[in-house]
């Protein structure tokens, strides 16, 4: 690694950090205050209402006794898949109450953020200051568990872009383990190998991924099939309520949908999503060489979340990488961003004046809702047409090596120049 990458992932690293760190200061508010600040001083958070809700303080190892019982979830089953249990568990052994509890998850999940940050450095040069500084590490780090979800897909990129294309597999399925949707993203890496003749490429990366998510699922499913399949279920039941932030909810006095609706019409409507978007990807490799990975996967998380039922704000942070690894224009990312501030502002702000504020201000609140909740989806619409189209910010992955050589002949004493130079020409 030549001395400039160095100093330009320092920079990267430190950036991050300053936002991070705004990120806790923002959640810290609440602590001992929950429910009086949690919506005044947009501090609100999963980790903490969590704890208390899915009897974390009782500290049950997740799902083995967990169960649905009158549509709540109980003996220690959150409404995520298993890894995002386990990683919610480590802390809950360390504390005794939801303050405590935040602080030591804070503390768990930071070094994520910059794993991912430094794979995007590594992958796109100086274009990672878009994830490092952007408002959603403030609004979104420590708002519930997904810094491991964004690390664990950036690290299958990461792998996929250097030739890895089994630990690639299995990275998604760590995602898939965390928050199910990376693993849509099999299907793209698997028609990425095909469009480029490597069987064997494909092979490893099918099987990686399902020895992965095949073994974890299958520990915690013979151990307790209730408690495994109690996230799944508590899903099924969930409505497109007033915390969804969905465009089901806000078009529900048109559409009149059920929740038995929803169940039948969102697994069609992504699927078909994927189904399409892989398809343009195969086109557009026929006409260039090369499968548009990246783009795929970019287009299909789109489909994910303008199609899922509940659309929580932190879903940002899923966005965030797409924005660094493709060369859209800055005015997509700035637009969608900004939105989603309002989004984070209005839709906290309108919850505090539910309960205390004046006619005026709760219309304010509310509007602000609505223009995120309709922008966001607007966008996520046409981002789905728009990053098939772009192409990667990527360095070659060759550069790696350059750098290596590079960083050789400097460390060579200078009787040894010549060989090393010679050595650098053959790579």
């Amino acid at each position: 690694m030549t001395l400039a990458v160095r100093r330009m992932l320092v920079i990267l690293l430190g950036c991050t950090a300053l936002f991070t760190l705004g990120g806790y200061l923002l959640k810290a508010q609440c602590i001992g205050h929950y429910n009086e600040y949690r919506d005044a001083r947009l501090c609100s958070n999963d980790l903490q209402m969590l704890y208390v809700a899915r009897g974390m303080i009782d500290r049950p190892f997740p799902y083995v006794n967990g169960d649905l019982v009158d549509h709540k979830l109980v003996g220690g089953a959150l409404e995520y898949p298993v890894l995002t249990g386990v990683i919610a568990w480590l802390p809950a052994l360390l504390v005794q109450d939801e303050g405590s509890y935040l602080q030591m998850t804070a503390l768990l999940l930071m070094p994520f953020t910059f794993v991912s940050v430094w794979l995007l450095g590594r992958m796109v040069r100086w274009r990672a200051l878009i994830y490092a500084l952007a408002p959603p590490l403030v609004w979104y780090s420590f708002h519930n568990y997904d810094l491991p979800l964004v690390a664990s897909t950036i690290a299958a990129f990461y792998c996929w872009w250097r030739g890895r294309y089994g630990w690639a597999g299995a990275f998604l399925a760590v995602g898939g383990l965390l928050k199910f949707w990376p693993v849509l993203f099999i299907l793209p890496l698997l028609l990425d190998r095909l469009a480029a003749q490597d069987r064997k490429g494909a092979g490893r990366a099918l099987a990686w991924f399902s020895a992965v998510f095949g073994v974890v699922n299958g520990a915690f499913l013979l151990a307790s099939p209730q408690g495994w399949w109690a996230p799944y279920a508590f899903q099924g039941e969930r409505s497109a309520d007033v915390t969804s932030n969905s465009i089901w909810f806000w078009g529900w006095d048109i559409l009149r949908l059920t929740t038995h609706d929803l169940n039948v019409i969102v697994p069609v409507l992504v699927l078909m999503g994927t189904g399409i978007a892989c398809a343009l990807g195969w086109l557009r490799a026929k006409a260039e060489g090369e499968y548009p990975f990246i783009q795929v996967c970019a287009a299909v998380l789109c489909v994910f979340l303008l199609t899922n039922k509940a659309h929580s704000p932190q879903y940002a942070l899923w966005l965030l990488p797409f924005f660094c690894l493709l060369r859209l224009r800055w005015g997509w990312w700035v637009t969608y961003l900004s939105l989603d501030a309002v989004l984070y502002v209005g839709l906290f702000r309108w919850f505090h004046e539910l309960r205390t504020g004046t006619e005026s201000a709760l219309e304010l609140a509310k509007q602000a809702t609505i223009i995120g909740v309709w922008g966001r989806a607007v966008m996520l619409v046409l981002l789905f047409f728009v990053v098939l189209r772009v192409k990667t910010a990527l360095e070659p992955a060759a550069g790696l090596l350059e750098d290596e050589l590079e960083e050789l002949v400097q460390a060579q004493p200078a009787h040894s120049t010549q060989p090393a130079q010679a050595e650098t020409e053959r790579a």
